[in-house]
């Protein structure tokens, strides 16, 4: 096994979820609550469509692991280099042995173009102000904010996107857990590991659709 491979295994719940061509269509779980942007349409599922039932499930699994271990909200999706900055935590347990102040380039890249569809073609471009490693990102040392969701529900959208409403806690460093509601958007990526990536997500009074 790759450390690359490592890097994508590491944020997957079960290798059923990695089974993308298997459920890139799978029909949402049917909750509504609250309602979906205007466009969207929320699917249900028959309770005597047990096969249809279970690919929704897989669906859902596979959007909820994906937001529970992003650190990627609201105007962070502006910028290539706050999305990378904000990324660090999720990648922690791959810093360089010789100085656990970076991160190898290709574990950040993997992990942006798996969650969010974006690609990197010059790191050296990011946080120029702190020097550059050639190959490495440097990790920025601060506080960062865990984030953990539960699904309130996921809507289909004509365009084969899925708008997911779920209720977001944040636990940071340095203070108590806020609960708030979080909107996101998952459009297919046929490059990502999970089918999808992440557009946006907002949360609190940015949780609105786009």
């Amino acid at each position: 096994m790759t450390k690359r491979f490592l890097i994508i295994a590491a944020v997957l719940i079960t290798a059923t979820v990695l089974s993308v061509a298997a459920f890139a269509s799978a029909a949402p779980v049917a909750e509504v609550n609250p309602a979906p942007e205007a466009n969207a349409q929320v699917l249900t599922v028959s309770k005597n469509d047990k096969s249809s039932a279970d690919a929704s499930k897989i669906l859902e699994s596979r959007f909820l692991n994906m937001l529970n271990h992003s650190f990627v909200y609201n105007n962070t999706f502006d910028s290539v280099e706050e999305m990378v900055n904000a990324s660090m935590p999720a990648l922690l347990n791959y810093r360089d042995s010789a100085d656990d102040s970076y991160i190898a380039e290709n574990y950040v890249a993997d992990y942006l173009l798996n969650m969010y569809g974006v690609e990197v073609e010059d790191f050296s471009q990011i946080n120029t102000e702190l020097g550059y490693k050639e190959g490495y990102v440097y990790i920025i040392p601060r506080g960062f904010t865990n984030y953990s969701h539960k699904i309130v529900s996921v809507a289909a959208n004509e365009d084969g996107s899925f708008t997911v409403t779920t209720k977001i806690t944040s636990s940071a460093h340095d203070s108590g857990d806020i609960t708030e509601t979080c909107t996101s958007l998952f459009v297919p990526n046929a490059k990502s590991a999970f089918g999808y990536s992440i557009i946006y997500s907002n949360i609190g009074s940015e949780a609105t659709a786009i």
